[in-house]
């Protein structure tokens, strides 16, 4: 697989993890892992759309991470899993 192919694939699982995220209210109640989150999102569309894929992987990763970690905290990640 390719950088850009790549980068994709984890924006897009990005994305859906964050809409689940979302549904389960957990952005409200944590609300500072939502902002980190949804920044790194932006950081990783930003550098897919310049063509710096290797950083919007990177970038996505952590978002991702960090939406990860609430879900194990609140016993969700086995019901969402991505």
């Amino acid at each position: 697989m390719d950088e850009k192919t790549r980068a994709k694939k984890d924006i897009d699982k990005l994305e859906k993890i964050m809409a689940v995220f979302r549904q389960l209210k957990l952005d409200a109640k944590y609300p500072e892992v939502a902002e980190y989150a949804e920044n790194y999102a932006h950081d990783a569309k930003h550098f897919f759309e310049k063509g710096d894929y290797f950083t919007s992987f990177g970038a996505a990763n952590y978002a991702y991470g960090f939406i990860d970690a609430v879900l194990v905290i609140e016993g969700k990640k086995d019901e969402h899993i991505l």
